[in-house]
């Protein structure tokens, strides 16, 4: 008699939870039920941990979660458990430690094999249904580990044990890396970086190709400051420039694939992340103005439409990811054959067919492909780009452009998960705010300050609440509600709430700001370590409390973020130099760490690399910003400028280091003159 299947997440809000509410697998939700349940039969447990938009999340749910014999062989031995990590980022951040630790990877579909009270003794990303490419099929994974489970618990507890203490350890490295002075310069690092460089497609190391935004965005930030000699600038702008060329950049719609699995960034794992958009608005702002470009300035128009159109719900919030696979095909949507790309062209602008070979060959398609089954990713060839940087040939590409993307428009898109993340929304309207502070084009600014002006109040409708006890408390995603207050969400919120005083200038969210930063001192930072959930919590989950992730991983680091914001506020408020000091042992092992691997920590160079005597306060009156004045002259103040107003009744403003005010005056003419180059000055 065939087993009756129990899979209860039909009724969960999650669209990852709901996309495997049809498996044959007796799949939980996270939560005390499927807990206790392993507790009380000594079982082992299979957490599964993915998210909507993943493709090889789907990948493994067709090949093994559907399969009734190997969905038949985790019922009998395991307790399973689905766990949307956009809604338990803290549960997914435990486990891909624990990955990184006993594998040295980590990524989706992640499989932890737990001991019943939740200690990991195998844990692993995706595993086939067959066995190929040195990785066991995953039945047989599931029955060696369930048989060890039985008849080897011991050596179960022991691993379990060792892999349990490997990651409740603080952070630390294993050498110093030797320097003289407060931090290495940028040249310094992007020298050592040299030989890691891709010369030929820009970026660093062998594919697969990640945009690294935050570390880019460093760089161009020290650019902008005449801090990078000038090869290590040019394979930065060049690196920016063929990663817009290539296919991880959607060219018909805007916005941009989460990576690409190719050397030459043409071909991109499909699937669109909220927070990459975030990443590339804000590199891109900044990168405009060292390199102003046709490809820059679309691309964030384009970026800008996408967010708009396509991301952002009618309750005044972003959806979190859109999907890398559409009927079930990888890619479809964003491909064409050669047949589709000429048809496009010539269904929709007759004048464009008549020099189809040229644009053929400016878009590298081919009867073959570049992708699979004769499909071609969109992707501009950079051998042909005198060609189309021209006046002329970039008409000729926005032309084709939007006949592609009119022709898309008649597809079956793939699937957006319409939840909110809290912290990722914080990022995307931060990056719509530095958008509008460094673009100097009037409509790359407007699309950002109206897109931000959408969510402005809104955000705070959908993430907060009041918890039982009448406090404020930030809800980490829309479709779950009362988890534990996460060290990133409320980071991110006081990043926006600053840059929003800034750009806009209103009291009441730098008032909310300092509380906010007050409120993550008090509840996450103990002992020099910085935790991932607030301390007064520590007991309420079956998991233990870490150390918060000290590098980027999809997206930058939180503590990275913090550490800014400490240093650069400091000039605001002399709390924030205390709350500093208290982080010395986290800061010093970040600073090696960091050096040992630049790449991973780019918000941790944003955060270290400036001497204390680099950071500057910008006090000027609020009428300046309100009257306008003030907006074209935002652009000059960079990551390490704290711009303050004041409401007296007179025009006099001045520039503060930590230590003194090293400049004032009595005019907004005094002031201008300091950003008005020297020749400028003369003819005025």
């Amino acid at each position: 008699m065939e087993k009756r299947i129990y899979n209860h997440l039909k009724d969960e809000n999650s669209l990852y939870l709901r996309q495997h509410s049809e498996n044959p697998v007796n799949w939980y939700p996270f939560g005390p039920v499927a807990l206790e349940k392993a507790r009380e039969e000594d079982k082992p447990i299979l957490l599964s941990i993915g998210y909507s938009s993943c493709h090889w999340c789907h990948v493994m749910a067709h090949e093994s979660f559907e399969d009734m014999e190997t969905a038949q062989l985790l019922n009998d031995n395991f307790v399973c458990i689905k766990v949307d990590r956009e809604e338990l980022p803290d549960v997914d951040s435990y486990y891909q430690l624990a990955c990184q630790v006993t594998t040295g990877r980590g990524g989706w579909p992640l499989n932890a094999f737990l001991t019943p009270d939740l200690r990991p003794f195998f844990v692993g990303t995706y595993f086939p249904k067959e066995s190929k490419h040195n990785l066991p099929s995953f039945k047989e994974l599931v029955l060696n580990l369930s048989n060890s489970f039985k008849e080897d618990r011991e050596t179960i507890n022991q691993n379990a044990d060792q892999v349990t203490e490997a990651i409740t350890q603080a952070p630390k490295y294993e050498q110093k890396v030797e320097f003289e002075g407060h931090y290495p310069s940028a040249a310094s690092v992007l020298n050592a970086l040299k030989n890691y460089q891709d010369n030929d497609w820009g970026g660093y190391g062998p594919e697969p190709k990640f945009p690294h935004f935050s570390f880019m965005e460093w760089a161009v930030e020290h650019m902008l400051e005449g801090m990078v000699p000038q090869e290590f600038g040019e394979h930065i702008i060049k690196s920016i420039e063929l990663m817009l060329m290539g296919g991880i950049n959607d060219h018909n719609r805007g916005g941009i694939h989460r990576y690409a699995v190719d050397q030459s960034w043409k071909v991109p794992h499909f699937e669109k992340m909220l927070y990459d958009q975030a990443g590339l608005l804000k590199l891109l702002a900044k990168a405009s103005l060292i390199y102003p470009s046709p490809l820059i300035f679309d691309t964030i128009i384009q970026t800008l439409d996408y967010i708009k159109y396509e991301m952002l719900s009618d309750d005044g919030f972003f959806f979190s990811a859109q999907d890398a696979d559409s009927e079930g095909v990888e890619g479809l949507f964003f491909t064409f054959t050669k047949e589709e790309f000429v048809s496009a062209l010539q269904n929709f602008d007759t004048e464009l067919a008549k020099n189809i070979d040229t644009y053929i060959k400016w878009f590298d398609i081919s009867d073959k492909g570049n992708f699979e089954d004769g499909l071609n990713v969109i992707a501009l060839n950079p051998q042909y780009k005198s060609e189309y940087f021209s006046p002329e040939g970039w008409t000729q590409i926005r032309k084709i452009r939007q006949c592609l993307w009119e022709e898309r428009k008649g597809r079956v898109p793939p699937q957006t998960d319409n939840k909110g993340v809290a912290s990722w929304n914080f990022q995307l309207a931060t990056a719509l705010l530095e958008t509008v502070q460094y673009s100097k084009i009037d409509v790359i600014q407007n699309s950002a300050k109206d897109l931000f002006k959408k969510v402005e109040t809104k955000l705070i409708d959908t993430f907060f609440y009041h918890d039982d006890e009448g406090n404020f408390r930030i809800k980490t995603t829309t479709t779950r509600t009362g988890h534990v207050p996460l060290f990133e969400d409320y980071v991110f919120f006081a990043e926006l709430l600053f840059k929003s005083y800034e750009i806009l200038g209103a009291n009441k969210d730098l008032e909310l700001a300092m509380k906010t930063m007050d409120f993550i001192v008090k509840e996450f930072v103990n002992e020099n370590q910085v935790y991932t959930r607030a301390l007064s919590f520590t007991d309420v989950e079956p998991y233990e409390n870490l150390h918060v992730p000290i590098f980027d991983q999809s997206y930058k680091s939180s503590l990275g973020t913090f550490i800014s914001l400490l240093r650069k506020w400091s000039l605001h408020n002399e709390d924030f130099i205390e709350y500093y000091e208290k982080l010395e042992g986290s800061v010093d092992t970040l600073t090696h760490l960091s050096l040992q691997n630049p790449l991973a920590f780019g918000e941790t160079l944003r955060a270290l690399v400036y001497p204390d005597e680099a950071y500057r306060k910008i006090e000027v009156p609020k009428k300046w910003l309100e009257t306008r004045q003030l907006m074209p002259y935002l652009v000059n103040f960079g990551h390490r400028f704290a711009i303050c107003y004041h409401e007296r009744d007179e025009n006099s403003w001045q520039i503060c280091t930590i230590r003194e005010c090293e400049q004032q005056g009595s005019s907004f003419d005094e002031f201008v003159l300091l950003f008005t180059p020297p020749e400028k000055q003369d003819n005025a």
